[in-house]
């Protein structure tokens, strides 16, 4: 054993109790050093002991042969004193596991043992001990101060186990052997089933902290045990939180290599270990031998993951799995199978559900008459849902319930109920399927005996005009059973085969299909990330062929190769006051901010900023202070940065700048979470800061981009237009504001577009006659005004042409508490409709039309709604409902529904307005930081049911920095393999 000894003016601080300093290369159980740390006296009596960097002070020893820096230990007084109270959370919280039921009192004794033998350390966990890196990543680097203390141990051979009644179990370390090879041989025998569970919590030495699977059903890759690393393992069917056994997990991290300390010192009740290990508590369990499998059936080194079916969703071929993709996933994929094709856009907004929409092309059917359609094939509009009841579990399967062409046509419309199982490398599924899925209808439907012979007959789906919920018609008629397994070979490619529960007899438009089996098969080829390629035989006759794209859009992360370097933190100031006009000029340049002044006090410098909104505002606050700490001199202590809009300072960063620098210069002393910067919502005024920027004159600014309007799904087929845009802004006096947009379409073929008919006035279905009457078109020229009108009341007034179809005047108000998660706002506008070649002219209909709208920010999974009541530009009136995931990185996926006073007969095909829309801020995939986001949206139908002007000013959006959320969003995490391994971001971790 080892104690440490704070860092003092120099002299031995770490070594084994019995062994004096000179001996310490002769003791090969510990390897203990001195830190000797230079004393530069301040004056010639009285030396005071110098910090030092961690890779200043290890390049200073010769470390033999079997050190194991792995285990290295840096401890600091803050993080000891953080642990202690740890230390007594936990065991003060057992006693109450036992009242609760959720331990045994021998196994909360067992665990106060083993808390009693393992007290806190004060270690703080390193990224890396290779001083050559710790030099180039001085932010990795610890500084050492007077009172911490370094260990690098020697390398162990061993590793422990640790069962939930506190049992330990010590155990040689193999390579090549996962966690589950060593929790079988310290806790196997007869009962091993029912003794331990189907995870464990791997511990590494250098203090990482996995949750890492040990059956069949969860088998994966993953990383290897290594020496002197900690097993924590919970009982099978544990009741233990999650939360808890983290706690635990992460209490062990603390404590280094594992075998450090006796054996004897944990609790080892017989009945716990293994047979091997009962006859004595101290001898040692052999681990098996390393058993290499080629086909690898146990899935010891897969990564499991699932892939589209012909219909998009995660699944077989025809047929749905229980299954689903990582949150965040964004998919778009093609599949033909004669005489469909299938075009899926599929999303996973969060974990448990599953949405997407699609069209099927029938190529042996036209889409109408010749005179209306030409050759096109018909073309259905359809949408699906799957929502998993539950995970999957030892016993239990995973169990999904999902909707196909809900709300569409319902000529394919299906229900159904599926489980899926893993054994390894395969996963097996089975389900139920009614509608076109089950239409084989070779089973009673089981629902008849609960809900009555009603159920037995299936009524027709999608209404006259489509986009109707036929709930009357889910779960009916008579169902079939479909299912299948899916085999992911060691060599990126997965066979599925499956049992189609259609017979095809029943095929809309009578289009009926010979079937010479139901057993289709395919085989799935992932050539490069983000691309699937499949190839099978369906039906026993027909060759079918599909390609998936996917991304991860929760996950992007490109980093900023083209931004202007951030200046180096350095922990000296600046002497001389700095030029603050090219101080200014060098903000704007790395936060894009809108630098209107800077003040300065005695220690205080404030930064006005306007246009400050950004989805990763802690990420400009740092790029912004860096700046300002390479410019402002010595004597400033502390920065502020007023961010402006809608006519008042909204929200204020204060930064403490030796806080900060610490920050940014070395590792953080203690595990403590560092939280951001928050915002505050109170300026205080001060006489005496002095500004330092002449006032500027009138702020304009003129952007060029490019354009891609699209159109999907009608008698058409793929409608676009091209155009090269210019954006121009001018800001006035007294918060004055003008915006306008010049277009110059290039490419497009609209003229092709045939509007179909409608009952209602023409406010949205003239587009064709928008889009092609003019080349060069005004798309929108805007005057605005925006004010605090009180302490949470805002206000906007503005005038012009709002939009490419209509302009007018108009104004909101809203009211917003800074912080809350509710807001209200209410527009009201008087419009009028453009002229067709977008000039200066309107033509004859007007029309009044506004919102009062409730925003909602939950606190549920990043769940954004808002709900709109009002006019809309046709005259009808009605609700709006919208719902928006927004994931950690500020990427999101919402969907909106409008319901009018307008029926389906009057709205026209569709029945309803609906659609869906995606959002990625260009911060996440450009190489260079900006402002903007990327948007994309998606409507069955456009129609003019439903149809909301576009307003020149969104007063929510503009008080953004009220957002509880505004420091929410940050870049994702890059790939575990390109960062230290303390930056890794471990599954049980990820939060989307």
């Amino acid at each position: 054993m080892f104690e440490v000894a704070p860092l003092g003016c120099g002299g031995a601080v770490m070594m084994p109790k019995t062994v004096m300093l000179k001996n310490f290369k002769k003791r090969q159980s510990v390897v203990a050093f001195a830190l000797a740390l230079a004393a530069v006296p301040v004056a010639q009596s009285q030396p005071q002991p110098q910090p030092q960097r961690l890779s200043a002070w290890l390049k200073t020893q010769t470390l033999p042969a079997d050190a194991y820096p792995l285990g290295t230990l840096w401890v600091t007084p803050e993080e000891k004193a953080r642990q202690q109270a740890q230390h007594e959370a936990l065991m003060q919280s057992l006693p109450s596991l036992v009242e609760q039921g959720v331990l045994t009192a021998n196994a909360m004794q067992g665990l106060q043992r083993n808390l009693q033998a393992l007290p806190p350390t004060g270690r703080v966990k390193l990224s890396n001990v290779e001083a050559d890196w710790l030099e180039a990543y001085p932010r990795k680097d610890p500084m050492l101060q007077p009172g911490d203390g370094v260990s690098i141990p020697t390398r162990p051979l061993n590793l422990r186990v640790m069962a939930q009644d506190g049992a330990v179990c010590e155990i040689p370390h193999r390579e090549g052997l996962q966690a589950k090879d060593y929790v079988r041989a310290c806790l196997g025998g007869d009962d091993a089933a029912a003794r331990y569970g189907d995870w464990a919590w791997l511990v590494q030495p250098d203090g990482r902290v996995q949750h890492v699977p040990l059956a069949l059903w969860n088998a994966a890759a993953q990383d290897q045990p290594a020496p002197g690393a900690w097993l924590w393992v919970p009982d099978s069917g544990t009741r233990l939180s999650f939360e808890w056994q983290q706690r635990w997990a992460d209490w062990l991290a603390t404590q280094g290599v594992a075998t450090r300390i006796d054996l004897s010192a944990f609790a080892t009740p017989v009945a716990s270990l293994s047979n091997a290990h009962a006859s004595s508590p101290t001898r040692q369990v052999q681990p098996p031998p390393l058993v290499h499998n080629v086909l690898d059936l146990e899935g010891r080194y897969a990564q499991p993951k699932p892939s589209a079916s012909n219909w998009g969703n995660v699944g077989l071929l025809q047929t749905p799995t229980a299954r689903m993709q990582e949150a965040g996933y964004f998919g778009l994929s093609f599949h033909r199978t004669w005489p469909y094709q299938n075009s899926n856009v599929f999303f996973q907004p969060t974990d448990w559900m599953e949405a997407g929409f699609r069209y099927t092309d029938t190529s042996n059917r036209l889409y109408g008459p010749e005179s209306f359609s030409g050759t096109l094939p018909y073309k259905d509009k359809s949408i699906d849902v799957k929502l998993r009841a539950w995970r999957e579990s030892a016993w239990l399967p995973e169990l999904a319930v999902g909707l196909r062409d809900v709300g569409g046509t319902g000529l394919y419309s299906s229900e159904y109920v599926v489980a899926s199982k893993r054994t390894g490398r395969f996963d097996w599924s089975l389900g139920m399927g009614w509608g076109y899925l089950g239409a084989r209808g070779n089973l009673s439907n089981p629902l008849s005996k609960v809900l009555g012979q009603r159920m037995d007959t299936r009524l027709q789906n999608g209404g006259a005009y489509g986009g109707e919920f036929s709930t009357s018609s889910w779960f009916r008629g008579n169902p079939a059973l479909f299912g299948g397994v899916t085999y992911q070979t060691p060599w990126n490619v997965d066979v599925k085969v499956e049992l189609d529960g259609n017979n095809y007899q029943h095929q809309p438009h009578n289009n009926n299909l010979p079937q010479s089996s139901p057993i289709n098969w395919a085989m799935v080829y992932r050539p490069v990330k983000g691309l699937d390629v499949s190839m099978g035989l369906e039906r026993g006759n027909t060759w079918s062929m599909g390609f998936t794209f996917y991304v991860d859009m929760a996950g992007l992360n490109v980093p900023k190769v083209t931004d202007p370097a951030r200046p180096a933190v350095q922990v000296a100031r600046p002497k001389a006051e700095p030029n603050w006009a090219a101080t200014a000029d060098t903000l704007a340049a790395h936060t894009l901010w809108d630098v209107k002044q800077i003040y300065r006090d005695q220690n205080t410098v404030v930064v006005e900023a306007h246009n400050s909104a950004s989805v990763y505002a802690q990420e400009r606050l740092d790029r912004a202070v860096a700046v300002l700490h390479q410019a402002a001199p010595a004597e400033v202590e502390n920065f502020e940065m007023h961010h402006h809009k809608v006519g008042d300072v909204l929200a204020v960063e204060k930064v403490n700048r030796t806080a900060w620098v610490a920050q940014q210069t070395q590792p953080a002393r203690t595990q403590e979470p560092v939280k951001p910067v928050e915002p505050v919502y109170v300026t205080e005024a001060s006489k005496t800061r002095t500004p330092q920027l002449p006032e500027k004159a009138l702020n304009y600014w003129a952007e060029p981009g490019l354009d891609l309007i699209q159109t999907l799904g009608g008698p058409d087929g793929y409608l676009y237009q091209l155009s090269g845009a210019l954006g121009m802004g001018l800001e006035l006096p007294w918060n004055v504001k003008a915006n306008g947009t010049l277009r110059l379409r290039l490419m497009d073929n609209y003229e092709r577009f045939t509007p179909g008919w409608s009952n209602l006035p023409q406010v949205r279905t003239h587009i064709a006659e928008y889009m092609t009457t003019s080349r060069v078109t005004l798309e929108n020229l805007s005057i605005s005004k925006t004010n605090r009108l009180g302490q949470n009341w805002y206000g906007a007034a503005y005038a012009g042409y709002f939009e490419n179809m209509f302009g007018g005047v108009g104004g909101e108000v809203l009211y917003r508490q800074p912080g809350s998660r509710w807001a209200a706002g209410l527009d009201v506008n008087h419009v009028k409709q453009r002229n067709f070649a977008q000039d200066f002219g309107f033509r004859d209909y007007a029309i009044n039309t506004g919102h009062l709208t409730g925003y909602w920010i939950t606190p549920f999974e990043g769940v954004h709604t808002s709900l709109s009541v009002g006019q809309y530009l046709a005259g009808d009136r009605g609700a709006t409902m919208s719902v928006q995931k927004v994931f950690a990185n500020g990427s999101s996926i919402s969907a909106y529904a409008t319901k009018t006073n307008v029926p389906a007969a009057v709205f026209g095909e569709g029945s309803f307005d609906k659609g869906i829309a995606w959002m990625i801020p260009f911060d996440a995939f450009l190489t260079s930081s900006s402002r903007y986001s990327a948007g994309w949206s998606w409507k069955p139908l456009l129609r003019d049911g439903g149809a909301k002007v576009g307003r020149p000013v969104n007063l929510f959006a503009d008080t953004v920095w009220l957002s509880p959320n505004v420091k929410a969003h940050s870049p994702a995490k890059p790939d575990n393999d390109s960062v230290a391994p303390d930056d890794r971001v471990e599954g049980y971790q990820r939060k989307r």
